[in-house]
């Protein structure tokens, strides 16, 4: 897990980096102890009205949650993203609040496939750092559908059973196009890799 971690903190590093280096500063700008570049149009100190794109995104993860089951754990997902307040709650930041609902299928690879069916509801609040990179914090409830095999400690549940569940996600996304978003998220369930298309 703490593998797992550094990656996904090297990974922000990587990503911000450029991010913050190709958005261009406010035109008269004074280099302070303030970075420009978040200073300048489309940055997080930019309070002007703004209007937020739906988007659709699809998900490839690794559930920490289920690595104490028998097999290597996998998840694919689909959310759709909706904005609530395109201008978020601070009038001073360019923050927004949004709605994301959608599907993951979780499995476990072995001789004996289990997998799982969750359809999770949950609200983001994010930070426009810069007009390509934002990060964001989300928080939700799930709803989990068990199926087939799963075993904990040698011990075996089988058949069907429902389980609802809170879930929890630090995020970042980086616009690499106007019509591609990459995104990465970690928290609970696990490590979610994606990408997005805006609508």
């Amino acid at each position: 897990m703490r593998t797992l971690f550094l990656v996904c903190v090297l990974g922000v590093v990587t990503i911000a980096g450029p991010a913050r280096a190709d958005d261009k500063p406010a035109e008269g700008s004074s280099s302070g102890s303030l970075d420009p570049s978040l200073r300048g149009p489309g940055s997080l100190s930019d309070g002007s009205s703004k209007r937020r794109d739906r988007m659709i995104s699809i998900f490839l993860g690794l559930p920490a949650v289920y690595w104490g089951y028998e097999g290597v754990p996998f998840s694919l997902g689909g959310r759709y993203l909706h904005p609530i307040l395109h201008d978020g709650f601070v009038p001073q930041l360019n923050d927004s609040f949004s709605l994301e609902a959608g599907i993951d299928l979780f499995g476990l690879s072995r001789r004996t496939f289990g997998f799982a069916l969750s359809i999770p509801l949950e609200a983001m609040w994010a930070l426009h750092f810069t007009p390509r990179f934002a990060g964001y914090l989300k928080l939700g409830v799930s709803f989990d559908f068990r199926f087939g095999d799963w075993c904990w400690a040698g011990r075996c549940y089988g058949a069907l059973w429902f389980t609802p569940d809170f879930i929890g996600n630090l995020g970042i996304m980086y616009k690499l196009t106007d019509a591609l978003v990459l995104r990465v998220e970690l928290g609970y369930p696990g490590l979610k890799v994606g990408l997005g298309f805006p609508l």
